[in-house]
């Protein structure tokens, strides 16, 4: 059955023609996940900029820092779980923002943060935000976001987002770099430490575009092997999947993405 609708929707949207439209301001995605243990995950997003965005010349990628005004909305269903989390950047000025979100909306375990930043020419984004947690300490994380514009397409990113004490943080970084004609390459490294569950995790993917249509990626996911590949139909509509192969088992994923 799920094959079916996979083959209905792509036969639906080749049908589209539309003219390509350089910027976007609406991100919408559907996500389905099918895991070994037979539970599935359903999640549904919608993320908003108050400004138009401008792609890097692949219709996924619209540069490596968020320098506008935004809100995102995402529903997570997960088994039994059920969770509604709301997010949002507001510059008061070209530099200055503040940042709020909450998670689990609805529930008794609701969590919140709040926080602001400054970004420095649009290179550098540092911020501090404050999180109340329901099952969990309170803490307050400090983030740097790093962009190193190289010409017109290629950019070198970098992220490390931390506890105030560092005993938990996450670094991660973004390579993206214009080959020739429609072909681009992008890589995705991360490694996570996490003191209270004394646990560290790495990933790494590689991303290649073989043309405006196709890309094909291949990654590492703490020594796990994972291939995705995506389908973009137009500027506006593309088709993602991937299969990693974790040691419980593969992990199915499924993702539709609307851009206007």
């Amino acid at each position: 059955m799920k094959k079916l609708l996979s083959v209905a929707v792509i036969a639906a949207l080749s049908s589209f023609s539309s003219v390509a439209d350089e910027s976007k301001q609406l991100f919408n995605q559907v996500g389905f996940a099918d895991f070994p243990d037979g539970d599935n995950a359903y999640i549904i997003s919608s993320h908003y900029f108050f400004a138009p965005q401008q792609h890097s010349g692949v219709w996924d990628d619209f540069g490596y820092l968020n320098t506008d005004t935004n809100i995102q909305a995402t529903y997570l269903k997960y088994d039994d779980v059920k969770d509604l989390a709301v997010s949002g950047e507001w510059f008061a000025t070209k530099e200055w923002f503040v940042l709020a979100g909450t998670e689990d909306i609805g529930h008794i375990s609701d969590d919140a943060e709040i926080g602001f930043g400054y970004l420095f020419a649009d290179k550098l984004k540092l911020s501090i935000r404050y999180q109340d947690r329901e099952n969990a300490n309170d803490q307050t994380m400090l983030k740097a976001e790093y962009n190193h514009q190289i010409n017109e397409n290629d950019y070198f990113g970098v992220t490390l987002d931390t506890e105030s004490d560092f005993d938990t943080w996450t670094l991660s970084g973004r390579y993206f770099k214009k080959l020739s004609g429609d072909q681009f390459i992008s890589l995705d490294v991360e490694h996570e430490k996490d003191y209270y569950f004394n646990d560290d995790y790495t990933s790494a993917v590689i991303n290649y575009y073989m043309n405006r249509n196709l890309s094909v990626g291949l990654g590492s996911f703490d020594s796990d092997v994972g291939i995705k590949a995506k389908y973009f139909f137009n500027d506006k509509f593309h088709l993602g999947g991937s299969i990693i192969d974790f040691d419980g088992g593969e992990v199915y994923q499924l993702t539709f993405t609307a851009q206007y």
